[in-house]
């Protein structure tokens, strides 16, 4: 190998390392999110903006519900997966503008309107 080749292809690894960390470190390949003190909680919600949205309808069914007080109830309850499948065979489900979600669900939404 000669040494025109050699440098080229460190030339090609630096450059696409660059770009690499620019992609990263500008969130270009998903979505950006603030930090909050509930991410423990808020990470398993696929696409938060979504959520916030019928989250903030279900606030409004939640009278006196703020960030902490559903941050502290979820907690305390586990996975947002095995709850929502849980919830409608316990009888814990919630009406939010027409729609019959599982209650957690409709607390993980709230918590990310709230948030």
């Amino acid at each position: 190998m000669k040494r025109r080749g050699f440098l080229t292809g460190v030339a090609v690894a630096v450059v696409a390392a660059a770009g690499g960390a620019a992609a990263w470190r500008f969130h270009l390949f998903g979505p950006y999110y603030p930090p909050t003190p509930y991410d423990d909680l808020l990470k398993q919600i696929a696409d938060r903006e979504p959520a916030r949205i019928f989250g903030q309808a279900a606030l409004r069914t939640m009278p006196g519900a703020n960030a902490a007080s559903l941050a502290r109830a979820l907690r305390t309850q586990g996975n947002l997966t095995a709850l929502a499948a849980r919830d409608p065979a316990n009888g814990h489900v919630v009406e939010v503008v027409g729609w019959v979600v599982p209650e957690t669900v409709a607390r993980y939404a709230a918590l990310a309107a709230a948030v």
